[in-house]
């Protein structure tokens, strides 16, 4: 249990750091494409760095940063599919579909870290 709270906890903190980064790009001028590419590479690094230290303890690793990253495409594909079905074909409203495809990008994202990434 202490590591689905922490792992929520470090997702607060690197969502504001990461949608802190991409407004901050655009604000300075940068293109929003480019803006948000950068706070997302930002927001990964961050996540990784934090969720191995805290979160799971577990030392870092090339090969764990590069499992870490597949593992938040996984999550990401599997939240993109699940409110793209939902909203487009079951025509769940999108604010709701929106809501519950984030907590199956938490849920897959926190058991791919746990099982996948920083095992135990």
């Amino acid at each position: 249990m202490r590591e689905i709270i922490i792992y929520g906890l470090v997702g607060v903190v690197n969502t504001f750091v990461g949608l802190g980064s991409v407004l901050a790009l655009t604000y300075f001028g940068l293109i929003a494409e480019m803006a948000n590419f950068l706070g997302y590479v930002i927001g990964i690094c961050l996540s990784y760095f934090l969720n191995s230290k805290f979160t799971f303890k577990a030392k870092r690793s090339a090969l764990k940063a590069i499992k870490f990253t597949i593992a938040m495409g996984i999550a990401y594909c599997l939240n993109l599919g699940f409110l793209t079905v939902s909203y487009r074909v079951y025509d769940i409203d999108v604010y709701l579909a929106q809501c519950l495809s984030g907590v199956i990008y938490t849920i897959s994202g926190f058991l791919l870290c746990r099982y996948f990434v920083f095992l135990k």
